[in-house]
């Protein structure tokens, strides 16, 4: 075969699979066979084992754009073909776990929050030790690689963080439980709530275009003012107001927990205490119009999540709740016995039952439910349609006293990677690589935290 027809056949393949392969090897049968995973599988595999694989292989190598538009959206719910059936696959396979990434050094007990948040192009990370007084620092990292790239310096407590703005000219928003502020570079804004006694912290969330935050029973949609358009000083202007309808509760009941976008942000979903309200939300008209309501009397909510086809909370019992988000019909997998309306990856101790619960964190990917565990350092892979648990990544030298794991955590697409933050100033890296480039960069934030661990501890060696 001359050099022309090899270039052919490369050229072919990247159009056939609808994937560039220039990032990731091509992985045949010979190099599994040669491989330490081929050695196991010949161990245990039977002939007719390795034909059929053989068989399933060719299969897949064949099939098309729209075929794996097909079996992806089956599999798990995901819409983008042939990527989103390797990063469904990914959840199903060991992690490379990288521990406390943070540079975050704040002497602390763990009484305080963490929170972090990313638009994909940098991460924020803020903590505090529930001392109103003191300001708090943003950590700042490139989300690409995990690269620090500064600390800043914020002027109000932080409990929750958010970004908008455009890439390059983001907005930090934090907020406390009666202060939220927003601030790019040196220009700052403020706004001040009457305080709660209750001490909830007020959330917020933000794209390209706004921000959003629910507080008091009022969701305040704010517009992002864009350089030159900006006839005011102010980084926002507030566009909308909308009462949240007050229903049969008391004040209690219009207390906002959580809010979580939902896919595309498009939408997006608020938690109360017995109730979860998901938004519609049109950037274009700074619109948003109330699309559903589910209230919960018997249990409170502690975080919620947003799926195309799907509505998720955890409450404060350990449990996690799901509903079809078209019909708002709360899901049932009758296989589950006892428990078929909700989904628990451990069973609690009865002298623990009266401690505090971390609640659980929550990532949507099309069926696939990714939470943190009530048990010890673990991430849990879910499938929302059948209600199985498919995986149980665990860390057991990592923490195991703890009963939860993780303030907050943010799923970061170009690494395929979960960042989990906690409260003991630690951001902890599950990655689950679909591709060379996204493996390499894994490997080098493990030998760069191994080094800076190394210092930290050693000091710098001698020249």
């Amino acid at each position: 075969m001359n050099d022309s027809s090899r270039e052919s056949n490369k050229k072919r393949r990247r159009t056939d699979d609808g994937v560039g392969t220039a990032d990731e090897p091509q992985l045949g049968l010979l190099w599994l066979y040669q491989s330490d995973l081929g050695d196991r599988i010949l161990s245990y595999a039977s002939g007719a084992d390795l034909c059929t694989l053989d068989i399933l292989n060719k299969q897949f190598n064949r099939l098309t754009n729209d075929q794996w538009e097909t079996v992806t959206k089956d599999r798990f719910g995901m819409n983008n073909g042939k990527e989103g059936w390797k990063i469904g696959t990914s959840f199903l396979r060991p992690p490379i776990f990288v521990p406390n990434i943070s540079n975050n050094e704040e002497d602390g007990d763990g009484n305080g929050t963490s929170a972090i948040a990313t638009n994909e192009s940098i991460i924020i990370s803020v903590t505090n030790n529930d001392d109103r007084n003191q300001s708090k620092e943003l950590e700042i990292r490139n989300a690409t690689n995990l690269d620090y790239i500064r600390t800043s310096h914020a002027p109000i407590n932080n409990w929750t963080v958010s970004i908008c703005g455009r890439v390059g000219s983001e907005i930090i928003v934090t907020a406390n439980d009666y202060q939220v502020c927003a601030k790019r570079g040196n220009d700052i804004q403020r706004w001040q709530y009457i305080r709660d006694e209750d001490e909830i912290r007020i959330e917020t969330i933000g794209c390209e275009t706004h921000l959003i935050v629910p507080h008091d029973g009022v969701i305040r949609l704010y517009e992002v003012n864009q350089g030159k358009d900006n006839c005011t000083n102010e980084l926002l202007s507030l566009k909308n107001e909308i009462r949240v309808e007050e229903g049969a509760g008391d004040e209690y009941d219009r207390i906002e927990r959580t809010i979580s976008w939902g896919p595309e942000k498009t939408h997006f979903v608020v938690g109360y205490p017995h109730k979860i309200c998901v938004w519609k939300f049109e950037a274009a008209n700074n619109e948003i119009s109330l699309i559903k309501t589910i209230t919960v009397p018997n249990w409170e909510v502690t975080n919620v999540a947003l799926a195309n086809d799907y509505i998720v909370a955890s409450s404060e019992y350990r449990n996690v709740y799901i509903w079809n988000r078209s019909t708002g019909d709360k899901m049932f997998y009758p296989w589950r016995g006892s428990k078929s309306d909700l989904l628990c990856d451990v069973e609690p101790d009865e002298e623990e039952e009266d401690e505090y619960i971390q609640p659980l964190c929550l990532t949507c990917l099309g069926h696939i439910l990714v939470s943190t565990s009530h048990a010890g350092c673990a991430l849990c892979i879910w499938d929302m349609r059948t209600g199985a648990l498919l995986k149980r990544h665990e860390q057991r030298d990592m923490l195991p006293e703890m009963m939860g794991y993780g303030d907050d955590m943010v799923y970061l697409q170009g690494m395929n990677s979960f960042l989990c933050m906690g409260p003991f100033k630690y951001t902890d890296a599950w990655a689950f690589p679909t591709n060379q480039s996204q493996y390499d960069k894994v490997i080098s934030v493990c030998r760069r935290v191994e080094i800076e661990e190394s210092t930290r501890l050693h000091g710098l060696p001698e020249l």
